[in-house]
């Protein structure tokens, strides 16, 4: 009776392990196809945008982390006008905003997509594939204020400083 149900659970987990492993497999060559999907890194410090802790939760702040080939690094830039984005992480699937209305000051935080002009953001072209990423209708900029893991990003404005330029790393992560 023992050798029974040892066979019934390992054929069980045989047939969980392949019905992982497909799905496992179609999700990786999938990601590894996404197009517009880039890290968003800082040129003066180097760490890229990441909801804090790479949690799912809306609400999460918005944080500088070194920059990594993962998902919860990646952001598909979805384009809502010209050079006007809607940014989706690809672990979270979500976005992010102003913690408040848009002023200076203020840090951003992870909320579902859509709904809210204060998802969009205008990607400037500088100088070297730089941007300043403002969000649209503002005068206020991406802004990272420390070169710490975990520090929080903020809008700013406009200070012709290298803490509001931003490199898109372009990525395909499939963890």
């Amino acid at each position: 009776m023992k050798k029974v149900i040892v066979l019934i659970v390992l054929i069980v987990l045989l047939v969980f392990i392949v019905v992982v492993s497909f799905r496992i497999r179609k999700d990786i060559k999938k990601k590894l196809q996404y197009e517009n999907t880039y890290a968003i890194q800082n040129v003066e410090t180097g760490n890229a945008l990441r909801p804090l802790n790479a949690n799912y939760e809306s609400g999460v702040e918005i944080i500088s982390y070194p920059l990594k080939n993962w998902e919860c690094i990646t952001w598909e830039m979805i384009e809502i006008d010209t050079n006007t984005y809607l940014l989706k992480d690809l672990f979270t699937e979500k976005t992010f905003q102003p913690k408040s209305g848009p002023k200076s000051g203020v840090g951003l935080w992870q909320q579902s997509l859509g709904g809210t002009i204060l998802q969009y953001w205008e990607f400037l072209k500088e100088t070297d594939n730089t941007y300043l990423i403002r969000l649209k209708g503002t005068e206020l900029y991406i802004t990272t204020i420390s070169d710490k893991i975990d520090s929080p990003i903020i809008l700013m404005p406009k200070q012709g400083k290298k803490s509001q330029l931003w490199k898109l790393v372009r990525q395909t992560p499939w963890i």
